[in-house]
């Protein structure tokens, strides 16, 4: 069984301590009538055996309304009762154990408190985590208020289904709005409530308003080994015409000439390899080579079209910012079907900074009215990182073979990767 984000909208966590004489199976079903879109039996102070009664009733009560229904904690009586899976938090059971006895087919959630507590459970195959506790809760005495901004970290660093768990409730719920959870977990502002129907309802009602809501990023996209795989286009453009131009290839030409932007190279070409062409003249020659392959099969990376296309639902605002030349952008996003994906296209040209510095990432976010805190960079080269992580931006790393003999300290210095 798959998890999905819908699903998340409204965790309802049950807690028979605050119903007093009501009927506990009777009031589950009113909370799962009214909106809840998932169930967990947690209850603390029951034997196994009774846990895995209680655990048989709800698997019929949620199946009825076509709910997910996971037992805290306890994989035996998750698997005896056969509910629909468990959630785990990271002192209970470790994820091996559990999916060994429970099998591929069930649902394991597992609680994540830190970005990498949240990448390990998504790497194990977690099919959702819980991340909290958001608020003060007197559920968890030993729990601490959760950051926004580790919440905010740890949605960008996984892509499974993520609920916030902890103090919830109607009043404090939109403090979650664009933090890029799923939804709300909750346990005593449903089952604390006098009508729990009514809260249930109330409570989805708003989850509905707060979580339909795409969660917007601020994008600057690099291209070239980002969103294209082109760096080899490049590396035999510039082999291809300096043969051309009747120069001798040095051994370390490959070397020095792979990360430099089209002026660099240039200048490389004319005072190291003794070509004589006019600046101007030796761009627009280089520019129509790789123009035709940016305007007839220069690929894009796996994954990134779907990425651009899905940011651009979520009404992110996007940007490239490149070392090629303007035209080669336009012909090869608009082959591609994306050119609409992007508010601007900035070259290094255009702002007259190198990549290698840190202001050239600050000048496109003054140009775009981006805070660079807020912003994210996607960026395939050392250097770039370097420079991106300098100027205050969170950075997503593209794995590019160019640049595979980098990777272990470019992944090291990124808030995320891309490895395809």
């Amino acid at each position: 069984m798959k998890v999905t984000k819908q699903d998340m909208r409204l965790y309802a966590i049950t807690d028979r301590q605050w119903l007093g004489d009501k009927d506990f199976y009777s009031v589950v079903e009113t909370v799962l009538k009214n909106g809840a879109t998932f169930l967990q039996l947690r209850e603390k102070n029951v034997t196994h055996e009774e846990r895995v009664e209680e655990a048989k009733r709800l698997k019929e009560i949620a199946a009825r309304y076509k709910v997910p229904f996971v037992v805290n904690d306890d994989i035996w009586a998750a698997k005896e009762a056969d509910a629909d899976g468990v959630h785990i938090g990271q002192s209970d059971m470790d994820y091996t154990e559990a999916r060994k006895i429970l099998g591929p087919d069930k649902i394991i959630g597992m609680t994540a408190k830190t970005v990498e507590q949240a990448k390990e459970a998504e790497r194990l195959g977690a099919d959702y985590i819980g991340v909290g506790a958001v608020f003060h809760t007197t559920t968890k005495k030993d729990a601490k208020d959760m950051h926004k901004d580790t919440l905010l970290a740890i949605a960008e660093s996984v892509s499974i289904p993520i609920v916030a768990i902890g103090g919830i409730n109607y009043e404090n719920m939109d403090y979650l709005e664009n933090t890029g959870v799923s939804g709300i977990s909750v346990i005593s502002a449903i089952f604390a409530a006098e009508d729990e129907g009514a809260a249930t309802a109330a409570l989805r009602k708003k989850a509905d308003i707060i979580f339909d809501k795409p969660l917007a990023k601020n994008i600057i996209f690099d291209m070239d080994g980002t969103l294209l795989d082109s760096m080899p286009y490049w590396r035999r453009l510039a082999r291809e015409y300096a043969t051309q131009q009747g120069a001798v290839i040095p051994d370390d030409f490959d070397k020095k000439t792979y990360t430099m932007d089209l002026d660099e190279c240039g200048k490389y070409l004319r005072e190291e390899l003794g070509i004589d062409k006019e600046p101007e003249q030796m761009k627009t020659q280089v520019i129509s080579l790789i123009n035709e392959h940016y305007s007839r099969d220069i690929p894009m990376k796996a994954g990134m079209k779907e990425l651009l296309l899905r940011e651009k639902q979520n009404q992110s605002r996007m940007c490239i910012f490149t070392t090629s030349d303007k035209k080669c952008v336009i012909s090869a996003m608009t082959r591609l079907g994306v050119l609409d994906c992007f508010e601007k296209i900035y070259t290094v040209y255009d702002i007259g900074i190198n990549k290698r510095k840190p202001e050239s990432y600050l000048e496109i976010c003054e140009l775009m009215g981006f805070e660079p805190s807020k912003t994210t960079v996607y960026e395939d080269v050392l250097h770039a990182v370097k420079s991106a992580k300098q100027a205050g931006c969170k950075v997503t790393a593209v794995y590019d073979e160019d640049s595979a003999h980098l990777w272990e300290e470019i992944s090291g210095l990124a808030d995320f990767c891309i490895k395809s």
